[in-house]
């Protein structure tokens, strides 16, 4: 199915037919919701100082979807929040952590709520704790059980893993299932919580409030430093040998300049 393509000064944003992505022309990048609209960003300050580069940033495909469509040559590059698994790199695919980011508890920002506590976030997904500090109802933002915001929340803690499972197991919950649909119904349902990452808050400049954790408030300065815990990591995967754009791409992105839009985008560059 096609989608409505838009122009933005030297950057194609659209979703593409395979037969349209294999044709020659910008390079095609795309993959996790969380980066896209970093790399719009970052493509257009690499095609101010590269003339002639064009880049199409391919929206929709979210990070399995993204190396799928590497893989398939649909794609010149892909952005993953997830790491390669070994059967993804005896296809041939490279990987390389380009980016870190504040994985976030997310509300609208005018819930007055801005801090939350890990055991109150166990009890929020077990269904122990139904309402805000307030009194206000407090609705779930899940996401499918497959994806990257489900596997870091896992990852949190054992006690954080069951209570997943339980919540996914809990009949009614909203399932959004990328990260656009997740922050859209964060900002726009009453009372709901749900994940996101710094990054797409940033870069989409979405009305969402990153919630302190155990008192630290998420930021690209406490994941540098440890305070805060939780984050992202953002990867660039390429096939072998890739055309000079996409090294010179990729090249811009560990940059002074890209590391600079990164930062302001909510991301660290170990």
């Amino acid at each position: 199915m096609w989608m409505t393509a838009w122009l933005i000064p030297g950057v194609i944003l659209c979703a593409l037919s395979p037969t349209r992505a294999a044709a020659a022309g910008p390079i095609k990048v795309g993959g996790t919701g969380a980066a896209l609209r970093s790399m719009q960003t970052l493509a257009e300050a690499f095609q101010a100082s590269h003339s002639g580069a064009t880049l199409a940033i391919v929206a929709g495909l979210g990070s399995r979807g993204g190396k799928r469509a590497l893989v398939a040559g649909e794609l010149d590059m892909a952005v993953s929040a997830d790491p390669l698994k070994a059967e993804e790199r005896e296809q041939g695919m490279v990987a390389q952590e380009y980016a870190r980011t504040p994985f976030v508890f997310v509300t609208a920002q005018t819930n007055p709520a801005s801090a939350i506590t890990l055991h109150e976030l166990i009890d929020v997904f077990h269904g122990k704790v139904t309402t805000w500090s307030d009194g206000r109802r407090l609705r779930l933002i899940l996401r499918p059980p497959g994806d990257s915001d489900t596997t870091t929340l896992k990852s949190i803690s054992p006690a954080m893993r069951d209570a997943v499972i339980a919540a996914h197991a809990r009949p009614g919950l909203k399932m959004a299932v990328t990260d656009q649909e997740a922050a859209e119904d964060v900002a726009a349902i009453p009372g709901a919580l749900g994940t996101s990452t710094l990054a797409l808050i940033a870069s989409e400049r979405r009305p969402l409030k990153a919630l302190a954790v155990n008192g630290v408030v998420p930021s690209v300065g406490a994941i540098a430093n440890g305070s805060y815990p939780y984050f992202k990591s953002l990867y660039v995967i390429i096939r072998p040998n890739p055309a000079p754009p996409v090294q010179q791409f990729i090249a811009f992105l560990r940059s002074a300049t890209g590391r600079d839009i990164l930062f302001h985008l909510g991301q660290w560059v170990p």
